[in-house]
């Protein structure tokens, strides 16, 4: 169905003839979300991440999103998931999505140092280690096998899936991963500050491919042992359910340039699911002038398009939304992926305006405005 017409709350980078028939196919059917949560202590090294106030309390940051998903608040620490700054965490979009279309939504621990205080599906992974050791994340495969099987679990209940993540400093294990795989010959990843750290990640990266004994590319068709030495436990549990539920019913693997990793992995392990999968994410990330999705992606394969959501927080009158506009944050927890799911789901009813209002709405609520 190639005459589908794309509705202005969306835009297409890449094959828009594999997107518009995946979005036909998906086009007021019922979506399920989920978020693999993980931690990388990786994250915890001063200045790869600023999700978090601090280095440390990016080890909270993905439970505390899973918290407010779920329950609306958070229990694992105080106040919200925020950049230096204030910035709000973007699983205010993301409850924004799920709150309009009605889409039900799961949290997938994929390895955490600290466990959400909600019900989780848990793969047996546990908190990944520096990516310097060379030996980032144990129990690969046990991890994308559960992954596996809760993707097939997911496809027999519902039409689509869109799939997402919280995982600090997962950028620089995606670019650590997506260069032993040698599908990156540059730092093209993205950041959560304007002030993206490339030469850190760099650094980062040539030092824990060098303790695994890695050159870049060596791992080309091993993308889990890729994973092994520098990567994080979110990957292999979102491989798995990517491919476990693509083989079935539509994927929306929601994220940024972290998500590259998982995609490229998929792409190299189940090359059968091209042609059910897209990426779901915001105009954020493809605008950032410091990384590069649509380098990543034309690197990986011209055949996994980009369906990307048009939200716009310029006219917010809440300076920490607005700072989305300046180069902050751009993508995480699946706000883009969300997004365009319930778009999806609601057959085009939820729009960007009605998204940005629901937005302000649960802003308001969390940080007890008036």
């Amino acid at each position: 169905m190639t005459d589908f017409k794309l509705p202005p709350s969306l835009s297409v980078y890449g094959n828009e003839e594999t997107a518009k028939d995946i979005l036909s196919r998906a086009w007021g059917k019922r979506g399920v979300f989920t978020c693999t949560v993980a931690n990388t202590l990786t994250s915890t090294i001063p200045g790869v991440s600023e999700a978090g106030d601090t280095p440390e309390l990016t080890m909270f940051t993905p439970p505390a999103d899973a918290e407010l998903l779920i329950s609306g608040k958070t229990t694992c620490m105080k106040g919200i998931p925020i950049n230096p700054g204030g910035i709000p965490t973007p699983a205010t979009l993301t409850k924004a999505a799920l709150e309009l279309s009605g889409m039900p939504y799961y949290i997938v621990n994929g390895g955490s140092k600290i466990n959400p205080h909600v019900p989780y599906f848990d793969m047996g992974g546990e908190c990944g280690d520096y990516i310097t050791t060379g030996k980032a994340v144990a129990n690969v495969r046990q991890i994308y096998e559960r992954g596996f099987m809760l993707g097939q679990m997911l496809a027999r209940a519902y039409d689509f899936v869109v799939i997402s993540e919280s995982c600090a400093g997962g950028t620089t294990t995606a670019l650590a991963v997506l260069t032993a795989m040698g599908v990156l010959k540059e730092n093209l990843v993205s950041s959560s500050s304007p002030n993206n750290p490339k030469e850190l990640k760099s650094k980062l990266v040539a030092e824990g491919l060098a303790a695994a004994g890695v050159k870049p590319g060596d791992l080309a068709d091993d993308p889990l042992k890729a994973i092994e030495c520098v990567g994080d436990p979110m990957m292999p549990a979102n491989i798995g359910i990517i491919a476990g539920a693509a083989t079935s019913v539509p994927v929306v693997i929601g994220g940024g340039t972290q998500m590259g990793a998982v995609i490229a992995g998929v792409v190299k392990m189940h090359p059968e699911v091209i042609g059910n999968i897209f990426q779901g994410t915001t105009r954020w990330l493809m605008n950032d002038p410091n990384s590069s999705m649509k380098k990543i992606m034309d690197c990986i394969g011209a055949d996994v398009p980009i369906v990307y959501v048009n939200v716009d927080y310029s006219e917010s009158p809440y300076e920490g939304l607005q700072a989305y506009e300046w180069g902050f944050i751009k993508e995480g927890v699946g706000c883009g992926g969300s997004s365009v799911g319930a778009i999806m789901m609601t057959s085009g009813e939820v729009t960007c305006e009605a998204l940005v209002d629901k937005v302000h709405e649960i802003y308001r609520g969390i940080m007890g405005f008036e």
